[in-house]
Order: C-alpha cells, then structure tokens, then sequence
C-alpha cells in the first residue's frame, strides 16, 4: 500500500511541474501552451499589418489558432487578462471569403465566428480578431484598425 501511494505522489508531483517546465521554454513576458509561446502587451494597439511586423521582429507571427482546444486556451487567458479586441493572423486580403494564416499562407481549419460572422461590413472587412463580447468568438474587422494583438512562436 505504502509503494503505490508512494508512486502516486510521485505522479503527482511530476505531472505539477509539466506547467512549470514548458513555461521555462518561453522567454520573460512569453506563457507557454502546447509547445508554443504566445505573447501579448495589453498597452499596444497595432493595426493587423503593424502587429504582424511586431511579431515578426520577436522572431514570432500573429497566432495561428489550429483546434478547439487551442482556441479554448486563447480565449480563457484573454478572458483573464481582460483583453478587449485582440488580433490573430487569419485573413482574407489575397481573396474575399477565403481565410488564410497570415504566417503560413494555409487555409483555416478551424474556425470560432461570433453569430453572423464574418460579414465583410461595408466591404472593408479583411481581418480577424477575438470579438470584445465576454466570449471572444471571432469578428471579421478593417485591417486599420488599431487593437492589441497575440503573437505565436514554437517554443524553444
């Protein structure tokens, strides 16, 4: 009985730290999921172009959201931080109503739109943000606009 609780424990503690190991991966100011590392200051507000350029200057991109589970994740920590509109790297600027990653080039495979999303409003729609509705589903937005932004990296 004394072993088997023993190994528990031990499990126990291990599994703890898998958190604390994978965010060791990522550089001050990073967190961590999945084997990537995200990166976000509330205090600037970048149109999509300009935070893209940002990222790329961090060695990242805009993120990329590939599963549900990553989306969750996004979305719980921007709920945390109180984060208002907020950019990812999907969008349709190269062909109207076909959504791409901006880093990769590939089609989305997942998608998080709010209820009558995208819309192209007023032709003029071309990029993608987590929505400012306490959910943060997705809102097509001009590419103009100056919001705070998400950027992704594989972790080190």
């Amino acid at each position: 009985m004394m072993r088997s609780s023993f190994s528990l424990a031990t499990l126990l503690v291990i599994t703890s730290l898998i958190p604390t190991i994978s965010a060791a991966c990522c550089k001050d100011g990073w967190f961590a999921y999945n084997g990537h590392c995200y990166y976000i200051d509330m205090d600037i507000h970048l149109s999509f172009s300009a935070a893209r350029l940002y990222c790329r200057r961090l060695g990242a991109d805009l993120v990329q959201i590939e599963t549900f589970a990553e989306n969750t994740f996004l979305k719980g920590f921007l709920k945390k931080i109180k984060a208002q509109y907020t950019w990812m790297g999907l969008n349709d600027i190269s062909h109207e109503g076909i959504w791409r990653w901006a880093g990769t080039n590939r089609h989305a495979t997942f998608s998080d739109w709010l209820p009558n999303q995208p819309d192209n409003y007023k032709n003029d729609e071309d990029c993608v943000h987590f929505g400012y509705n306490g959910a943060y589903e997705w809102n097509d937005c001009p590419c103009h606009t100056s919001i705070n932004f998400i950027c992704e990296k594989d972790s080190a």
